[in-house]
Order: structure tokens, then sequence, then C-alpha cells
């Protein structure tokens, strides 16, 4: 058995020595990924709970507290690369623990990113499901929703994308991004099929950036974006809405200790993609309009302690909530200031404290009557313990 086993390892080293060429190795591997545990405490009701979009209506000031402990954000990643002549192949497959199918204490495997890609000195395809082209930043919070619905838009979805970028001197680059995705337009009439994929096409997004190195360390990087999808319905597809964005996104590093960044946009239908407070369409099924946007400073204040100060807004049209005689209730305004501390405690242990106060304006019309307008506020304190794997 010993004799068996010596044999089988040397064959596994000469496969191994013959695949890695000249002693290098031509493929590579790594887990990538972290361990969280967040507990939270608000003292109104968030909507959904173990993360936060916007506040819960509640009556005459009495404000409905709760408390979540949570490990779902949790996630588990692989790493793939391999290289060829004249490019670097690449493939990643990562998932975290929000599937939520099973209950909170039986979490099921929620899939984030599974793509592959080729680069090369000045160019990049990718297939797959990641991040939107649209959107590219997000802000440093605690929370597992980054300021989505609250002034944060696009997420992630299967696409085909791809980028050129060209130096303009030393210094600086300028970076084109195309790409068409899945267009995932939501059931408006019920009948159990995508009318994003009734349209019959994809959605199209795309990014032009811009960046450039300055003296002292600093650098500036800025972009400009957007999309526009198709959601149609009915018989031979006589129903259809848009959906489409328009945006900008800023990066900014004024030393080794602060950086800005921030993003704008404005759009319709933005459900999904995050915006318009997750509200698609209007009662009369036109694309509700929404205008949103965040802004944050990231200042290492120690060593091992860095501060997060920022803020977020989502605010559709109310204007065109107006199909009478009686109308759904409209999330009118949503909006977040959140400040947060992350310590090292080791190289890849960090201790997270986190206090978020959000704002949930709701509007309620009706025809011959005036707007019945409510404001609900809620705080929440988030303390997380986070491992990384890497």
């Amino acid at each position: 058995m010993t004799r068996t086993f010596s044999t089988l390892l040397a064959v596994m080293l000469t496969l191994f020595a013959s695949a890695a060429g000249a002693g290098e190795p031509a493929y590579g591997f790594k887990f990538s990924g972290f361990f969280k545990t967040d507990a939270i405490y608000d003292d109104a009701l968030i909507h959904p709970g173990n993360f936060r979009l916007w506040v819960e209506p509640y009556e005459d000031g009495r404000k409905d507290n709760a408390f979540y402990l949570t490990a779902n954000e949790t996630r588990l990643g692989f790493d793939f690369w391999w290289r060829e002549e004249t490019f670097t192949t690449s493939a990643k497959l990562e998932m975290d623990l929000y599937g939520l199918a099973g209950g909170e204490n039986k979490s099921q495997m929620m899939l984030r990113h599974a793509y592959v890609q080729l680069k090369g000195d000045r160019w990049l395809l990718l297939a797959g499901q990641t991040w939107d082209i649209i959107a590219p930043l997000n802000p440093g919070t605690v929370n597992y929703s980054v300021l989505w619905a609250q002034g944060n838009i696009g997420y992630r979805r299967p696409q085909i994308r791809g980028a050129v970028w060209a130096p303009l001197g030393d210094e600086a680059t300028l970076k084109l991004e195309a790409g068409i995705s899945r267009n995932i337009g939501g059931d408006f009439d019920g009948d159990g099929i995508d009318d994003g994929a009734d349209s019959g096409f994809p959605a199209l997004q795309g990014r032009v950036g811009f960046d450039t190195k300055l003296a002292n360390g600093r650098s500036v990087a800025v972009g400009a974006w957007g999309h526009y999808g198709r959601s149609t319905w009915g018989a031979q597809d006589t129903r259809s809405v848009d959906s489409w964005s328009l945006g900008t996104d800023l990066s900014l590093t004024l030393s080794e200790r602060l950086a800005l960044k921030g993003e704008l946009f404005t759009g319709a239908n933005l459900a999904q993609y995050l915006g318009g407070i997750s509200q698609a369409v209007t009662p009369r099924g036109k694309a509700l309009s929404a205008t949103g946007g965040w802004g944050m400073a990231c200042l290492r204040a120690a060593e091992k302690i860095v501060l997060n100060f920022g803020y977020g807004f989502d605010d559709p049209d109310a204007s065109m909530w107006n199909a009478p005689p009686a109308l759904p209730e409209l999330r009118d305004r949503n909006s977040e200031t959140f400040l947060n501390a992350v310590y090292d405690i080791s190289g890849n242990v960090q201790a997270m404290f986190e206090l978020a106060w959000c704002k949930t304006q709701y509007l309620t019309r009706q025809a011959g009557t005036d707007d019945i307008a409510a404001e609900y506020d809620a705080m929440r304190f988030q303390f997380a313990l986070k491992a990384g794997i890497e």
C-alpha cells in the first residue's frame, strides 16, 4: 500500500510539474470570502430586518423595537486564474447565505458571482453573473444592503460585457465599458413570466470612465453611465414599459488617510436596479421616475481604525402618482445617514460598529382630498465581527 501511495504521489507531482512549465505554475486557485456575524438593535421596525431598506409605518409615534442576530452575510468564494500567451483567463464563484429558504437558522446559499473573464493589456471580456456596469461604487457600510433603495442603485445579474482602456499620458487612463445583461423586468401582469425576458431583448449597459494620479498620493476617478431595457406583456406584447438610468460616479483620494466617493442617478422603472425605493411603475402602468444618490468620507483615524461617514437618498416622483379614485400608498422619499468604525483586531479579524438614522416618507393620495404625507424614522445600532478568509 505504501508503494502504491508513493507511485500515485509521484504521478501527481509529475503531472503538476508538466502543467507548470518551466517550474512556474500556469494556473492558480484560492479561497476567498469571510465569516461575519451581525447583532442589530432597531428602535423602530425596518424592512426587511437583517438589513435595512426602508422604515415601516407606525401609529401615533409608538415605535416597535426589534433585535436581530444573523450570520447570513458570511461568504465563500473560489477564484481561479490561468496564464495564456497573450492574456490571462480568470473565473470566480461566490455565494452568501441570504437564500433564506430554510429560515433564519437554516439559511441556504445564494449565488452572488459566477463568471469567466479574459483580460489583456488593454482589453477585457467577461461572461457570467457579477455586478452591473452602471453604478460601480458601493458605500462602506457595515449593513449588508449598501444603501440600496436609499440612493445606491445597481445589483448583480447575468451579463456579457467588454471593456477597453488607453493611457492618456503617464498617469491617466480612459476606459470604455459596454455590455448586455439579463433583462429582469418583473411580472406586471401576473402571468408567471418575467416581462423583461418577454420583450425578446437584453438590457443594455455602458460606462465611460477617466482616472488619473496626482501628486502626493492623490488620485481622481470619475465616470458617466447608463442603462436601457424594456418590459412587455399582454397579447402580442401590446403593453410595454421602459427602464432606464443615467448617472455619474466620483472617487477622490485626498491623502493616505482621507478618501471621498459617491454617485448620483436619475431614471425610471428602477425597482430591479434597487432604485425608486423598490417601486417600478405608477398605478397607471407608467414607468415611475426617481432621482437619488449617495456620498461618503473614509478616514483612517489610526493605524487600526477606519471611520466611514455617509448619506444617501432615493426620491421617486410623487407627481406621477395620480390615478383616481384611490391609490396604493407611495414610498415618497427614503434616506439614511450612517457613521461606522472598523477596528483591526488582527490581520484578518475586524470588529465593527455602525449607527444609522433612517427616514422614510409615505404619501397617500385620493381624488377630491388633500394628500396625506407621513414620515417615519428609525435608529439602528449594529455590531459585527468579521474574519476574512483571504
